[in-house]
């Protein structure tokens, strides 16, 4: 029996998944991991390609002739090459970031869920009562039939909001068990979520002063589609296309020849419509990038403006919901108690808007590519590794 017993706690703690544990497999993702692939393109080397050939023929004297065919870069595909460095961490950090966002926002949601189901269940049973309690009133006279129908239709939408509840918790509960294949309860253990002061705290002593990922992750874009143009236009422009260096020798006088051969282009000679198409596209594609940097506005600035507006929004529901009006009527204080949980709910509602946006926060001034390996949503900050 001891043993059993012991099999049992031990089963229970190794299915028990922290919010650390799920946060921990951003380092996993395959999108972040995939940048540990991306290969160095600024070798500096000249040449696109080389060839090496070998060829024997006979008519009467035998003769060989080996050589190399050189295929030539234009010049600034030659010096412009991109880099790894800055690019990648770039490219490699945001994936991280967005990586380790999408794991906050799913153990937000999978939380809120939970407890919303709470205050949707009291509900449901207050809601049941008062509808059976306006029955028997509507039968004696001291209610009418339309007050018996409002209660009866609010009913229904608790139900319906349970349902759909139920239906995203088994959703969002798939998606933490793709990330940790243990995971098989109803929350996530030791999860302390930030409370809505909490974030305005954090808010206000964030400086918004620093750019934001996006207007980085676009200069990038920029820079990228600038250097493809002067490649493309590079090769229009090209006029040594390739080197042939080869010898041939004879196999019955011993005699050798060497040759070399180049070839070119003569731009001004030649029309390539596609490459002017090419450069046409690209154009056009950096001025609507440069257009849409210089209309973005700050965009720190505005989450925060925005979540701290949220945030006395927030504090006055609660406020409101805190207010309790003394009543004799059983149906009124019946009534007021379902009231008071469809608040509660819709506190939740607003409380997971302002957090997903401090996420959005957090993602866009860059807290969580620097300093990843913290619980941003545990009040304690927790460490991750």
């Amino acid at each position: 029996m001891t043993f059993l017993w012991l099999v049992a706690v031990f089963s229970s703690i190794s299915f028990a998944t922290t919010p650390e544990q799920v946060l921990k497999t951003a380092w996993e993702d395959r999108t972040y991991l995939s940048y540990d692939e991306i290969q160095k393109t600024d070798s500096k080397n000249p040449f696109r390609n080389v060839e090496a050939f070998v060829s024997r023929e006979k008519n009467g004297t035998a003769e060989t002739e080996v050589g190399l065919k050189l295929q030539l870069k234009s010049w600034p595909e030659w010096t412009l090459g991109r880099a790894i460095g800055s690019e990648q961490k770039l490219l490699k950090d945001s994936s991280l970031g967005w990586a380790l966002k999408n794991r906050y926002s799913v153990m937000l949601l999978f939380e809120l869920n939970r407890q919303k189901q709470e205050y949707i269940k009291e509900a449901l049973q207050l809601s049941e009562k008062f509808v059976q309690a306006q029955n028997l009133a509507m039968q004696a006279g001291k209610s009418t039939s339309k007050t018996y129908l409002s209660a009866k239709a609010d009913l229904y939408k608790f139900q319906r909001t349970r349902a759909a509840l139920e239906q995203e918790h088994e959703v969002l509960k798939k998606r933490l068990q793709a990330w940790v294949p243990s995971f098989s309860g109803n929350r996530v253990e030791n999860f302390q979520l930030l409370s809505v002061d909490d974030i305005a705290q954090a808010l206000k002593e964030h400086a918004t002063d620093s750019g934001s990922l996006s207007k980085k992750i676009a200069k990038e874009e920029i820079a990228q589609m600038t250097q493809e143009l002067q490649i493309v236009r590079g090769r229009e422009r090209q006029w040594v296309k390739s080197l042939e260096l080869s010898q041939s020798q004879k196999e019955k006088d011993d005699e050798r020849s060497y040759e070399v051969q180049i070839t070119f282009q003569l731009p001004f000679l030649s029309s390539d419509d596609m490459a002017k198409q090419k450069q046409n596209e690209l154009i056009l594609k950096r001025a609507l990038k440069q257009r849409d940097l210089e209309e973005t506005v700050d965009q720190l600035q505005m989450l925060k403006v925005q979540i701290l507006n949220l945030i006395d929004l927030y504090r006055t529901s609660r406020k409101i919901a805190a207010t309790k009006t003394p009543t004799l009527d059983p149906l009124a204080r019946m009534e007021r108690k379902i009231l008071y949980q469809q608040e509660m709910f819709d506190l939740l509602n607003q409380q997971q808007e302002i957090t997903a946006l401090y996420l959005d926060f957090l993602l866009e001034s860059e807290t969580l590519t620097a300093k990843p390996d913290k619980n941003y949503l545990d009040p304690s900050q927790k460490a991750l590794l």
